[in-house]
C-alpha cells in the first residue's frame, strides 16, 4: 500500500507543477493566408556606423521587394530598434514597408568613444516586440556592454523560436570577452549565425538575406565548432524541399555537396553562389534539389558556424509537457528540469502512409545524444500529432531533429528551429509566447532604464 500511494503522490506532484509552471499555448494561426513573422533591424546607430547604414538602406529596399512579391509573404510586419550608449530606441513597428524604409533612412548616428553597446538589451526589445518565428537581423561593429542580460534573450528565443543573425563590422578586438561570447550563444541557440565583414561587405550580406527571408523555411542541419575542422555530414533531401542553403561561418569557409551518385555539384548543375566572403562566411543555394541521400563536407581555419536549411511545407513543432496531453495548445516551450518530460510533435506536410520513425536529441556541435523511436499515433497521423515516449531531458542544451518517410517512401530530416534547455523551477522566465496580432503603426520610446540581471 505504501508503495501505491507514493506512487499516486509522485504523478499529483508531476500533475500539479504542471498546470503551475506550463502555461497552454495561446491558438495559433489556423495556417490560411500569408505567414505572420516579423522582419527585424536592431541598429547601432554611433557614430563609426554611417557606412554600413547607409549600405543598410539601399538593400532593405530590395529584401523588402523580393519578400512582398513571393507568392506566400513571409512578412507580416516591420520592426526598427537603434541603440546607442546608453539608450535603447525609439522603437519603431509598422506593418508598412515604406514607412520601415523612412525610419531607417530618418536614422541619425552620432557619437562615439567606448566600445561595448547596448546591443542585447536592443535585441530583447526588439524579440518582445516581434511576432514568433522571426528574422531578426543586429547590425553592430562593437561587442555587448549588457551581457548580463543573456538569460533573460535566450529564454525570449526559445519561447519566440525566432531566428538572429549578427552583422559585424567590429567586436572591439578580443573575441574571448563576454560581450562577444553572448553573441556566439544567442547565435547557437536561435539557428542563427555570425558574419564579420569589413565595412563595405554589408550589401553582400543584404543580397543573402534578399534570398533567406522566407515562410516556409525549414531547418536541415545544425553545427557549431571552436576550433578548425573538417566534417562530413550526410542529409536526406525529400521531394518537398523546393531549394536548399547551406551556410557555413567562420575563417577559410569552404563547402563542397555531393549529390545521390556522388557527383559533386556545382555552377553547372545550379549551385548558385548567394555570398562568398574567404574570411567570414561562404553560403550557397540549390534550388529543387533531386531527392535522396546527399553528402556534406565542409572545412574552416577557425571557429565556424554550419547551417543548413531548406523551402519546405514539411515541417514540426515541439511542445513539452510534465503528463501526457494530446492538444498542442496544453503544451510550453521547453521543459521542466526534475520532472519527466513528454514531448508531442506538431507535423506539417505530412500525411499518411508518410511518418515519423525516430527523433534524436542533438547537441551544439550537431552530435547525437539519444535517439528516441516515436510510437505510430492511433489515428496513423492523420492530425498531425506524434507524442514520445515520457523521457528525461539532458541538462544541456539540445536540438530535436525528426526523421522519417513522406508519402512517397523517400526519407526526411527536420531540425528544431532553436535548442532547448530545462525550466528550473522558482526561476522567473518572460511571459509565455503568445499569437500576436498585427497593430496598427505606432512608435514606441524606450530608454536606458535596464536591469541587468545577474546569474
Amino acid at each position: 500500500m505504501t508503495g501505491v500511494f507514493l506512487r499516486c503522490l509522485v504523478l499529483a506532484l508531476c500533475i500539479g507543477a504542471h498546470r503551475l509552471l506550463a502555461v497552454p499555448r495561446a491558438e495559433e494561426d489556423d495556417g490560411s493566408g500569408d505567414s505572420a513573422s516579423t522582419l527585424a533591424f536592431v541598429f547601432d546607430v554611433t557614430g563609426s556606423m554611417y557606412d554600413d547604414l547607409k549600405q543598410v538602406i539601399e538593400g532593405a529596399s530590395r529584401i523588402l521587394e523580393k519578400t512582398l512579391n513571393r507568392r506566400t509573404r513571409a512578412i507580416k510586419n516591420f520592426v526598427l530598434v537603434p541603440f546607442h550608449d546608453p539608450d535603447i530606441g525609439p522603437v519603431s513597428i509598422t506593418t508598412d514597408p515604406k514607412k520601415f524604409q523612412q525610419d531607417l533612412q530618418e536614422l541619425f548616428v552620432q557619437g562615439g568613444g567606448d566600445c561595448p553597446e547596448m546591443s542585447i538589451g536592443a535585441i530583447k526589445k526588439a524579440l518582445e516586440v516581434s511576432l514568433p518565428g522571426s528574422f531578426i537581423y543586429v547590425f553592430t561593429d562593437a561587442r555587448a556592454k549588457d551581457y548580463r542580460l543573456k538569460r533573460d534573450v535566450l529564454q525570449l528565443v526559445q519561447l519566440r523560436q525566432s531566428q538572429v543573425v549578427f552583422v559585424l563590422t567590429g567586436d572591439c578586438g578580443d573575441r574571448s570577452q563576454p560581450g562577444y561570447r553572448v553573441y556566439e550563444e544567442i547565435a547557437a541557440t536561435s539557428s542563427g549565425q555570425i558574419f564579420h565583414l569589413d565595412k563595405q561587405q554589408v550589401n553582400e550580406v543584404l543580397k543573402w538575406v534578399e534570398e533567406t527571408v522566407h515562410a516556409m523555411k525549414v531547418n536541415l542541419l545544425s553545427s557549431n565548432h571552436d576550433s578548425a575542422q573538417e566534417n562530413k555530414w550526410d542529409v536526406p533531401f525529400d521531394p518537398s524541399l523546393r531549394e536548399v542553403t547551406v551556410s557555413l561561418s567562420g575563417l577559410a569557409p569552404q563547402i563542397e555537396l555531393s549529390d545521390p551518385f556522388g557527383r559533386v555539384v556545382g555552377e553547372a548543375q545550379g549551385l548558385k553562389e548567394l555570398l562568398n566572403i574567404p574570411n567570414s562566411a561562404r553560403v550557397v543555394n540549390l534550388k529543387f534539389p533531386r531527392p535522396g541521400a546527399w553528402k556534406l563536407k565542409v572545412s574552416c581555419s577557425g571557429r565556424h558556424t554550419l547551417r543548413v536549411t531548406g523551402v519546405s511545407d514539411l515541417d514540426f513543432r515541439a511542445g513539452f509537457s510534465s503528463v501526457p496531453v494530446s492538444e498542442f495548445n496544453h503544451t510550453r516551450e521547453r521543459p521542466i528540469k526534475g520532472l519527466p518530460a513528454h514531448v508531442l510533435l506538431k507535423c506539417t506536410g505530412l500525411k499518411p502512409p508518410g511518418q515519423l520513425s525516430h527523433v534524436e536529441l542533438m547537441s551544439g556541435s550537431g552530435r547525437s545524444l539519444r535517439t528516441i523511436p516515436v510510437p505510430m499515433p492511433p489515428d496513423l497521423g492523420q492530425q498531425g500529432l506524434w507524442s514520445l515516449p515520457e523521457m528525461r531531458t539532458p541538462s544541456q542544451s539540445f536540438f530535436i531533429k525528426a526523421t522519417g518517410k513522406d508519402k512517397e517512401g523517400y526519407r526526411f530530416q527536420r531540425l528544431s528551429s532553436v535548442s532547448y534547455t530545462n525550466i528550473v523551477p522558482g526561476k522567473t522566465s518572460p511571459p509565455p509566447c503568445r499569437h500576436i496580432s498585427p497593430k496598427p503603426l505606432r512608435t514606441v520610446s524606450h530608454t536606458s532604464s535596464i536591469s541587468l540581471v545577474t546569474f
